[in-house]
């Protein structure tokens, strides 16, 4: 585990430091839950920045392990100084937030509440955009320093969860995640995914780590050649769709 940190401390400081410092809050903010038992929706307003915290550390931890096989060094620099501006933001966002006792996402009452939560979309949606397009530019490498079954995990890894990320729009645009009910009703512990309805979170959250699940298949299976990955990897984008489609129709997951 320290070889890896170090690794990854070396090939991009910035995303490093970036996710030890969400590790940080993801600490800090689990014991302030243990004294501030305020609730915003039926759960600890603490619980949301505490998940976001923990997903945005992984999140910049996994980024310098992609990176690392992409020759294009001005436009990695430029991806890795936007997407920690677009995390620290949006952590800044979503514990101010909860810190004032309000809603971060689908939050429109009021000026400063509706200007919070439409600038959170803008940096997201800005920096999905510049991830998908790293994913493009992957095509441009050719598997010489990896596999081929580790180029395609990482082309596709990246390409489902930008599209899964996009997601986000849909809720959004609806104003709620649960589909067939309110937001805030009983949910599966820690995830708060709804036990009554449909909830698009879980699809939201599956696609997005796909960057994670499909170059580790890859990594654990051991397969070399691109045509088990493109395999996995396209059944994992089935069952994700069918985990949308489920909650677009109102059914919980369990």
């Amino acid at each position: 585990m320290k070889t890896l940190f170090t690794r990854i401390r070396a090939i991009s400081p910035s995303l490093y430091y970036c996710g030890l410092a969400h590790l940080a809050l993801f600490a800090l903010m689990t014991i302030i839950a243990q004294f501030d038992h305020r609730q915003l929706m039926g759960i600890n307003l603490w619980t949301k920045p505490i998940k976001f915290a923990i997903s945005i550390a992984i999140y910049c931890l996994t980024w310098p392990l992609l990176l690392q096989y992409l020759p294009f060094e001005r436009l990695k620099q430029r991806f890795v100084n936007f997407t920690v501006f677009a995390m620290a933001f949006e952590m800044l966002a979503i514990a101010s937030q909860a810190a004032r006792g309000q809603l971060s996402h689908y939050n429109t009452l009021g000026a400063y509440n509706a200007l919070v939560f439409s600038s959170m979309g803008i940096v997201i949606v800005s920096q999905t955009l510049f991830a998908l397009y790293i994913g493009i530019r992957f095509f441009k490498v050719r598997a010489v320093q990896i596999t081929s079954a580790l180029l395609w995990a990482i082309r596709l890894g990246i390409i489902m969860a930008g599209f899964f990320a996009m997601e986000g729009g849909i809720m959004a645009s609806r104003l709620a995640h649960t589909v067939g009910a309110a937001d805030g009703g009983p949910g599966l512990p820690f995830f708060n995914w709804s036990r009554i309805a449909g909830d698009l979170r879980i699809a939201h959250f599956m696609g997005m780590h796909a960057l994670q699940i499909v170059p580790l298949f890859v990594i654990f299976s051991g397969v070399k050649t691109a045509r088990p990955a493109i395999i996995f990897a396209s059944a994992y984008f089935v069952m994700i769709s069918l985990l949308f489609a489920n909650a677009m129709l109102g059914r919980p997951l369990f």
